[in-house]
């Protein structure tokens, strides 16, 4: 695992932070597909099992540090070092090498616990190198997958942004009107923390000057969960045209500096294919716009630590508070002793 250079970093936090974090798609992953990635400063090999799970693994060979996604491939459901030929499972473990019957206990590699939900692959992250703590829910079991349509995607690379600041704007409620063009905000379901799972709900009224409709607004209802601060979900249902949606965002930190940033977003179908499919497109493009229009502010911001907050912000110093859990400061580990 990679070490984490604070100095490096504009962000007072002192490790990246433990939880659920994308590093692919799903549908990126096809049998026998060697990608390779990076997060929390290095990079990570991906390919899919003999069972067809989708398995990360640290991306050197333990031989002699040939790299497993630059020229390796998929051979009975084991990745195959480019360098001497040796055979790594899903767990890390080394299955075979050429011309050799018995296989050295230390002959193995890092393996990251994977998940696929709702068509990310997420892995667990944690600074202390601990089990997962908790599992990211999949919508699609929780809510049902029928009359739902297929999820749609959208990558934002490279942002100098951190995820806990993404995921602090779910509770900034002053900002929607400044930066989104939102009014009349009203929390619906105040702030609830539930261990590692944050909710609150809101509604919130909007022109529709942009899909065609000067003049007129809609109001519609926007229940969050984030769960930790990789894997946050937005409900949006909107009583007036009788739509449902579901949108995505990952945050996943590079390095110290940067995020890789994934959004996607389903709805309920309608009755009218065509219409389910223009309603789809044009929800999706808003909602990829409306995620943009963070971008300045995320990329050119000071955080501060102890921000001198107004009395319309929001839950924020609860939520900083839930975030601290994510890290592992020097003062917790003074309490634990």
């Amino acid at each position: 695992m990679a070490r984490f250079d604070p100095t490096r970093s504009r962000y007072p936090f002192p490790s990246y932070p433990r939880g659920w974090f994308a590093v692919a798609f799903s549908h990126e992953v096809g049998e026998g597909d060697v990608l390779t990635r990076q997060a929390f400063g290095e990079e990570l090999v991906l390919f899919r099992d003999g069972e067809g799970k989708v398995a990360v693994l640290h991306p050197h060979c333990p031989h002699m540090g040939a790299h497993l996604g630059r020229g390796g491939c998929v051979e009975d459901g084991a990745i195959r070092c480019p360098f001497h030929g040796m055979r790594f499972d899903g767990t890390g473990a080394c299955v075979s090498i050429p011309g050799e019957v018995k296989i050295p206990p230390a002959m193995k590699t890092p393996a990251w616990e994977a998940r696929e939900v709702d068509g990310a692959v997420l892995v667990w992250h944690d600074p202390a190198g601990a089990p997962p703590s908790f599992e990211p829910p999949a919508y699609f079991e929780l809510r049902g997958s029928e009359g739902w349509t297929e999820m749609q995607w959208h990558t934002w690379e490279e942002l100098k942004a951190h995820p806990q600041e993404t995921s602090e704007n779910s509770v900034d409620l002053a900002h929607f009107s400044i930066v989104h063009g939102y009014s009349g905000v009203e929390i619906v379901d105040p702030l609830e923390i539930d261990g590692d799972t944050l909710r609150i709900s809101y509604k919130m009224t909007r022109g529709l000057d942009n899909v065609g409709m000067p003049g007129q607004t809609v109001e519609s209802i926007f229940r969050v969960r984030v769960h930790g601060l990789g894997y946050s979900v937005v409900e949006v249902d909107t009583p007036t045209f009788d739509t449902s949606f579901r949108t995505y965002v990952l945050s996943t930190p590079l390095d110290e500096g940067r995020v890789i940033l994934r959004g996607g977003g389903t709805m309920k179908a309608l009755p009218d294919p065509n219409m389910t499919e223009m309603v789809g497109k044009m929800f999706f493009e808003g909602f990829v716009a409306d995620v943009e229009q963070d971008f300045q502010i995320w990329e050119n911001k000071a955080y501060f630590d102890r921000p001198v907050l107004a009395a319309n912000d929001g839950p924020i110093g609860a939520y900083r508070k839930w975030c601290r859990r994510f890290y592992d400061y020097p003062e917790q580990a003074e309490a634990a002793e």
